[in-house]
C-alpha cells in the first residue's frame, strides 16, 4: 500500500514572495542584463534589421504599385482664359447744391468669383459644348494599359494647331434659355457627373492688384481643356450681361402690364360712355347747347339706317356662308385670327415632329407627346368654321334685334328737357375721365420707348481679355514626387510595422528576454542548425526510429560545431550551479510539448559522460517516451517494469556503445497511471539506489504545464533545467511553468534557450559565433573528450 504523498503540497512560505504580481517581480534585482537598462539606438537598429525583409517587401510593393499607377494615369493639360471684371460704375445723384456718390458694393468681387464656380454655369457649358454626347470627355481620362503608359513616357505629344475663338464659336446657352428648356429630373441626373467634373477641374485665380481673373480647366485632352476654359468665360460674360439688363427688362415688363391695364380701363370707360348715352338717349357730344331731341331723332334715324345696312350685309354674309361647301373658304374664316393662330401652332408642332423623327422613331416618347398635342389643336381647328358661322348668325340676329330696337326707339322717343340736361352732365364727366386716361396712356408709351433705347446702350462689366491657347506640355500628374512620397511613407510604415510586431511578440527569443521576463539564469543558448533545425525538438510521432543522422545525437557528432559547443557550455553551467559539489540528479522539462527537452536531456547526458563520470539518463516521460527512438534501442522493458515490482535493475539498464560510461533506462511499457508510479516510494527508492551507482542522473520528464509528472519528479531531483523554445514559447506560459515548479519547492537551475536563430540575435554575437567555427581548421576530437579547452574560454 502506498504512503500518503505530501510532495506536491506547496512549501512553507519562503522569502520569494511567489504570489506577488509580475509587475513587482520586474522590479526585483535581475540576473545578468538589467531589466531597467535603457533602450539604445542599437536596440532599435536590431529590431529594424530583424524585420528587414518585411520592411523591404512593403517598400518594394507600395512603391511599385504607386509607380505603376502614376505611369498608368494619363497626362493632364490645362486651358487658361483670362477675363476682365470691371466694378459697376457708381450712380450719382445731383441736386442744385449737393452731389451724392453711391457707395460701391463690397461683396462684388466675392460674388463674381463664386458665380464662376456655380453648378448652373457648368450646366450651361455642358449644354453649349454638348459634352454629354462627347465620348472624349470621360473616355480620355481613363487609365490606359502598360504599353500605352510606356509610350506616354518615352514619346512627345503631337503638336496640334491652335484653334482661334472664331473657329470654335458656339451658340451659348443662356440662363433664360436654360430655364425655358425645363429639363426633367432624369436629364438633370445625367448632366450631374459632367457638371461635377467641370467644377472639379476648374480653378479660379484672381491676379492681384488687377481686375483680371484666370479661368483654368484641367483635362487629359488639351483641345477639350482649351474649349471648356473659353466656353466658361463666354458663358459667364453672357450671363453677366443678361443680369445687367434684367432691371430694365423688368421695368419694361411693368410698363407693358400697366399699359395693358390702362388700355382695358379706357375700353371699359368707352363702353360705359356708350352705354350711358344709349341708356339715357343722349348723343356722344359734350356740347350742352343744341336741340338734343332733334339731334337724337337725327341720330336715331342715322343709326336705324346703319342698322338696316348692317343687317343686310350680315344677312348676305350669313346666307353665303351657309351655302359655301368649303367652310375654310368663307372670308370670315380666312380672316379669323384664331384660325390663323391654330394653323401656326399646328405647323410649329409638325416641324418639331419632323425634327424629332430625324433622330428618333415615331414610338419615341417625345414624338408621341408632340402627336398628342397636334390632335386636339386639329380638332379645335376643324370646329372653328362652324363656330364662326354660328357667330355670323348671332351677329345677324343681333343686327335684326338692333334694327327692331332702333325702330321702337325712334317710334317711342319723346324728349324731355330736364332729364336730358341731367344725363348730359353725367355723360360729360365720363368723357373727361376717358380723356385723362388716354393722356396717361400716351405718357407710359413714351416712357417705354425711352427704356428700350437706354437698355440697348448699357455696357457689360465683364469681358474676355485673353482666350486660351492649345497647350502641348502637360502639367501633371507629379509622378516623381508621388513615387518619392510613397517610398518614404512605405518605409516609415514598414519600420512602424516592424516595431509593432516586435511589441506584440510575446515569445521568449533571447537571453535578455529570459532575464527580463522569466527572472531565471540562462544556462545555455542552443543555436538552430539551418539544415537540422527539426532535430532540436525531437522526432515527431510515436514510432521507434532507427539510429541515423536524424536523431538528437547527430547534433554533437561534429565536436567543433556551434551546437556541440553550446551543450558543453550547458554542462559547465550545470556543474557550477550548486555550491560545494555538482548536482547528481538533474530533471529536464519544458513548459509545453515540442520544445526540445528530450534532445537537451540526451545531449546533456552525453556531455557529462564525456567528462569520464558515470551518467545515467532515465526516460520518465511515461506519456510519450522518445529516448529509445533516439538511441535505436528496444523499449519492451524499462522504468515501469521496475516500479511494478521487477527486482533485477541491472537487466533493465542498457549501455551506449560509443560511451561505455553512459547508461540508459528507457520508460518501458506505457502505464495507465503514470503520475501514481512516478510519485510512489519505489521511484524515490530507485533514485536513491541509482545515485549510489552513478555520478550524474539525467531525467527526461513530460511538460510541466500539461502534466503533474514534472512537479512530482522535481521534488526528488537536485535541480530542474527548464527548456524554452526560442520564438515559440510564450512568456506567460514559461512563467506559469516556473511558478508551478517553485510552488512545490523545486530548485530550478535555470533556463536553456533552445533552437535560437542566430541571425535574429545580437549581430556581433551571431557573427562571431558563426565565423569562428566556420573559419577554424577541422580537427578530429577523440571520442569521449571533455572539450576542456572550450569550457575554459
Amino acid at each position: 500500500m502506498m504512503s500518503p504523498d505530501n510532495r506536491l503540497i506547496p512549501v512553507s512560505p519562503l522569502d520569494r514572495h511567489l504570489d506577488r504580481p509580475l509587475a513587482d517581480i520586474a522590479q526585483a534585482k535581475p540576473y545578468g542584463v538589467s531589466a531597467l537598462e535603457p533602450t539604445t539606438f542599437r536596440d532599435y537598429l536590431f529590431v529594424v534589421l530583424k524585420r528587414k525583409w518585411l520592411i523591404l517587401s512593403l517598400v518594394l510593393a507600395v512603391t511599385s504599385l504607386v509607380t505603376i499607377q502614376m505611369f498608368r494615369s494619363p497626362s493632364i493639360y490645362a486651358g487658361e482664359t483670362t477675363i476682365r471684371i470691371e466694378p459697376k460704375p457708381r450712380s450719382v445723384l445731383q441736386t442744385k447744391d449737393i452731389v451724392i456718390n453711391a457707395q460701391s458694393d463690397p461683396a462684388f468681387w466675392g460674388t463674381q468669383l463664386k458665380l464662376l464656380e456655380n453648378p448652373a454655369l457648368a450646366r450651361q457649358v455642358v449644354l453649349t459644348l454638348d459634352l454629354q454626347n462627347n465620348p472624349n470627355f470621360f473616355g480620355g481620362q481613363q487609365q490606359g494599359g502598360i504599353f500605352s503608359s510606356l509610350r506616354r513616357i518615352f514619346s512627345t505629344p503631337k503638336k496640334k494647331s491652335d484653334l482661334s475663338p472664331d473657329s470654335t464659336a458656339l451658340s451659348v446657352v443662356g440662363e433664360s434659355e436654360l430655364a425655358d428648356r425645363a429639363l426633367s429630373a432624369e436629364e438633370l441626373a445625367k448632366l450631374e457627373p459632367y457638371e461635377d467634373a467641370i467644377i472639379g477641374g476648374e480653378t479660379i485665380e484672381p491676379i492681384p492688384t488687377t481686375n483680371l481673373v484666370k479661368i483654368k480647366f484641367s483635362h487629359s485632352d488639351p483641345e477639350l481643356a482649351q474649349k471648356i476654359a473659353n466656353t466658361l468665360a463666354e458663358v459667364f460674360v453672357n450671363n453677366n450681361l443678361a443680369r445687367a439688363t434684367i432691371g430694365s427688362t423688368k421695368a419694361e415688363d411693368i410698363l407693358a402690364r400697366e399699359i395693358a391695364n390702362l388700355q382695358t380701363t379706357i375700353k371699359t370707360l368707352q363702353e360705359k360712355q356708350f352705354n350711358y348715352a344709349k341708356a339715357h338717349n343722349l348723343p356722344l357730344t359734350t356740347d350742352p347747347n343744341g336741340n338734343l331731341e332733334a339731334k337724337r331723332l337725327a341720330t336715331l334715324s342715322g343709326q336705324l339706317l346703319d342698322a338696316e345696312n348692317d343687317k343686310k350685309n350680315l344677312q348676305a354674309q350669313y346666307d353665303a356662308a351657309r351655302k359655301e361647301s368649303d367652310s375654310f373658304s368663307i372670308p370670315d374664316v380666312q380672316a379669323s385670327a384664331r384660325v390663323e393662330k391654330l394653323r401656326e401652332r399646328i405647323s410649329a408642332l409638325k416641324e418639331r415632329r419632323e425634327a424629332l423623327l430625324m433622330v428618333y422613331t415615331p414610338e419615341w416618347p417625345e414624338v408621341k407627346k408632340v402627336d398628342a398635342q397636334i390632335k386636339p389643336i386639329e380638332a379645335e381647328l376643324a370646329k372653328a368654321p362652324t363656330e364662326i358661322v354660328s357667330s355670323m348668325k348671332r351677329r345677324y340676329e343681333a343686327a335684326v334685334a338692333k334694327e327692331n330696337s332702333l325702330k321702337r326707339s325712334y317710334e317711342q322717343q319723346k324728349g324731355t328737357t330736364t332729364q336730358q340736361v341731367r344725363d348730359q352732365i353725367d355723360l360729360i364727366a365720363i368723357t373727361q375721365d376717358l380723356e385723362t386716361n388716354k393722356q396717361y396712356l400716351n405718357t407710359l408709351v413714351q416712357r417705354q420707348r425711352e427704356l428700350q433705347v437706354t437698355s440697348n446702350d448699357r455696357p457689360n462689366e465683364v469681358s474676355i481679355a485673353t482666350y486660351s491657347r492649345l497647350r502641348t506640355t502637360p502639367i501633371g500628374p507629379p509622378r516623381l514626387r508621388n513615387i518619392i512620397i510613397a517610398f518614404i511613407l512605405s518605409l516609415v510604415a514598414g519600420i512602424g510595422l516592424a516595431f509593432l510586431l516586435d511589441f506584440l511578440d510575446d515569445t521568449v527569443k533571447s537571453i535578455e528576454d529570459v532575464d527580463r521576463y522569466i527572472h531565471l539564469p540562462a544556462l545555455a543558448l542552443i543555436p538552430a542548425s539551418r539544415s537540422d533545425r527539426a532535430r532540436l525538438i525531437g522526432i515527431p510521432g510515436g514510432l521507434p526510429v532507427a539510429p541515423s543522422g536524424a536523431t538528437a545525437l547527430a547534433m554533437i557528432d561534429d565536436v567543433r560545431s556551434p551546437i556541440a559547443e553550446s551543450y558543453r557550455h550547458l554542462r559547465t553551467s550545470l556543474l557550477l550551479s550548486s555550491a560545494g559539489q555538482p548536482p547528481k540528479t538533474i530533471l529536464v522539462t519544458s513548459s509545453q510539448p515540442s520544445e526540445g527537452k528530450t534532445t537537451t536531456a540526451i545531449n546533456t547526458a552525453v556531455m557529462l559522460a564525456q567528462t569520464g563520470a558515470d551518467v545515467l539518463i532515465v526516460d520518465c516521460d511515461l506519456r510519450r517516451p522518445r529516448l529509445h527512438a533516439h538511441f535505436g534501442i528496444p523499449n519492451s522493458r524499462g522504468l515501469t517494469n521496475w516500479l511494478s515490482g521487477e527486482p533485477d535493475l541491472d537487466q533493465l539498464l542498457q549501455a551506449y556503445d560509443k560511451l561505455p560510461n553512459l547508461k540508459l533506462l528507457t520508460s518501458g511499457p506505457v502505464p495507465p497511471n503514470p503520475a501514481e508510479l512516478l510519485g510512489s516510494d519505489q521511484m524515490r527508492k530507485l533514485l536513491s539506489v541509482l545515485g549510489e551507482r552513478f555520478g550524474h542522473i539525467v531525467i527526461d520528464s513530460p511538460p510541466a504545464i500539461s502534466f503533474t509528472d514534472a512537479s512530482i519528479l522535481s521534488t526528488m531531483a537536485d535541480g530542474v533545467v527548464l527548456v524554452v523554445h526560442s520564438g515559440k514559447s510564450s512568456r506567460a506560459v514559461v512563467r506559469r511553468a516556473k511558478q508551478q515548479l517553485l510552488d512545490v519547492g523545486a530548485n530550478i537551475f535555470g533556463v536553456v534557450l533552445n533552437n535560437v536563430k542566430l541571425e535574429t540575435q545580437d549581430y556581433y554575437y551571431s557573427g562571431y559565433y558563426s565565423s569562428y567555427y566556420s573559419d577554424a581548421e577541422p580537427a578530429e576530437t577523440p571520442e569521449g573528450s571533455d572539450g576542456a579547452a572550450t569550457e575554459t574560454r
